[in-house]
């Protein structure tokens, strides 16, 4: 048996006593043994053995199957259990530090989506669990892997959709109803996700084709939008101001949405230039 765990039945049995009335001052002998206990259970928590809790959980309730439960504890073992960052003190981590472990998955990982994947699912997995009993000195992000790894280079950051379900219909009934408002299209584009609005009006032509705008939700807006302007335009997105053809702007797509917004009975939500829209994958 460990010295902790050896403390900890100790005061275990001497709060028996206690509540036996077996010895003096209880009050005050039962609140330094409750202390102790508590700093050494602090001391123990870490992302490691709380994402460890959590995994076990997964794989009993069946959320994660047999067949990948090896991979998961494969990577768990490897990058979390034994790093670092996995078994610091709560107190000590940080969101730069957060950032720098994901980083180091990903060097990691490089060639291995799916195992990063698993790496970065059961990090947000652990913040997500710590944020809940208030463990953290920090807001955890809440899209670990694309905020600290797929838009590295393109300097977005992604949000949940700031709309309720309700509220985001109404405003693609709207879009589906006005496809001659190139405006409008940009903003179906973003509802759509994974782009932000800067993105989406700095778009231009050879852009349309890149993967992430081949599924049919995101390119039957493209489409759309080249039909709307001359063939040798520059960008997707434009719109005549007098009598030229100029790129809609980040600023414009924000005050569509408030107008859209507005016009529907729906509270306006702000967004920055920046923020996209995180799809579940």
């Amino acid at each position: 048996m460990k010295k902790e765990d050896k403390i900890t039945v100790l005061c275990q049995i001497v709060n028996q006593i206690i509540d036996d009335n077996q010895l003096p001052d209880e009050d005050a002998i039962r609140k330094i043994l409750e202390e102790k206990v508590k700093t050494k259970e602090e001391i123990r928590v870490c992302l490691a053995s709380v994402i460890e809790k959590e995994l076990q959980k997964a794989i009993k309730s069946g959320q994660i199957c047999e067949e990948n439960a090896g991979m998961y504890w494969s990577v768990f073992d490897k990058s979390i259990k034994k790093s670092e960052i996995g078994n610091m003190p709560v107190k000590e981590l940080s969101d730069i530090l957060i950032k720098k472990f994901v980083l180091q998955a990903g060097k990691v990982y490089e060639m291995d989506r799916t195992r990063l994947k698993c790496f970065t699912g059961m990090l947000q997995t652990g913040l997500n669990k710590m944020s809940e009993e208030d463990m953290l000195g920090f807001i955890p992000e809440k899209h670990v892997y694309k905020n600290y790894l797929m838009c590295l280079d393109r300097g977005i950051r992604y949000i949940e959709n700031p709309y309720t379900v309700e509220e985001t219909e109404k405003i693609r009934e709207w879009i589906d109803l006005h496809t001659n408002d190139i405006r409008g299209l940009a903003l179906g584009l973003w509802f759509a996700g994974d782009v932000s609005m800067e993105e989406i009006a700095n778009m231009k032509m050879e852009d349309g084709h890149n993967d992430i705008f081949r599924k049919w939700e995101r390119s039957r807006f493209i489409a759309r939008a080249l039909e709307l302007h001359p063939q040798n335009g520059n960008y997707v997105f434009m719109i005549i101001n007098d009598r030229e053809w100029e790129k809609v702007t980040a600023q414009g797509l924000m005050m569509k949405l408030y107008h859209v917004s507005n016009k529907l009975g729906i509270k306006y939500k702000r967004v920055n230039r920046n923020e996209a829209i995180a799809c579940k994958e």
